[in-house]
């Protein structure tokens, strides 16, 4: 079990800092950090989860991005797991890949469509009964209000899954809440 935990991470680290250039390079790369606090959808899995995701942007079209980065999340609360009230905590991070998709409203107002997607290595199980390990979807709106060329500020509304995807020990949970970001060039 050690072996794989330490093969996911040696990943998870080559994933971010491999080079990779796009069908349509952006030269001009930017960092984004959004912050996410994330609320449960569900009664039965009552967990918070607060994440930092710092993004850097490899594509670019009209009026499609792409980006990929890494992501931060803590999480806590509790399951019912098995009819069984558990305490579910634990700290992960691990490579992200997002797609926006953004329209301007005016001249410095945009909306967009993000979705994104994640490997999350965690310090522990979680949430309790399941594995050290999980997918993390996310897709909602935002706005975004741009100071300059270089730098914006956004707001969105979240939707989050987190599973591992197997078939057992895969107690799979949905969040839902505000995500705030920022963007600059430096």
């Amino acid at each position: 079990m050690r072996r794989l935990f330490w093969l996911v991470i040696i990943i998870n680290f080559l994933l971010i800092v491999m080079p990779g250039n796009s069908y349509c390079y952006a030269a001009d790369s930017k960092l984004e950090m959004e912050w996410d606090y994330l609320t449960p959808h569900k009664k039965n899995r009552d967990i918070d989860t607060v994440s930092l995701h710092i993004l850097n942007k490899i594509s670019e079209t009209k009026n499609k991005t792409i980006y990929r980065g890494i992501t931060i999340t803590r999480s806590h609360g509790e399951i019912d797991y098995e009819h069984r009230i558990l305490d579910s905590e634990g700290v992960g991070v691990g490579p992200i890949y997002m797609i926006r998709n953004e329209r301007a409203r005016s001249g410095k107002l945009s909306t967009a469509l993000e979705m994104s997607g994640g490997f999350i290595v965690y310090d522990k199980v979680f949430p309790a009964g399941g594995r050290r390990y999980n997918f993390m979807w996310r897709v909602g709106p935002r706005f975004t209000y741009k100071f300059n060329e270089n730098t914006s500020v956004n707001v969105g509304y979240m939707l989050m899954h987190v599973s591992n995807g197997f078939s057992s020990h895969n107690p799979g949970y949905d969040a839902r809440g505000v995500s705030l970001g920022f963007v600059t060039k430096f």
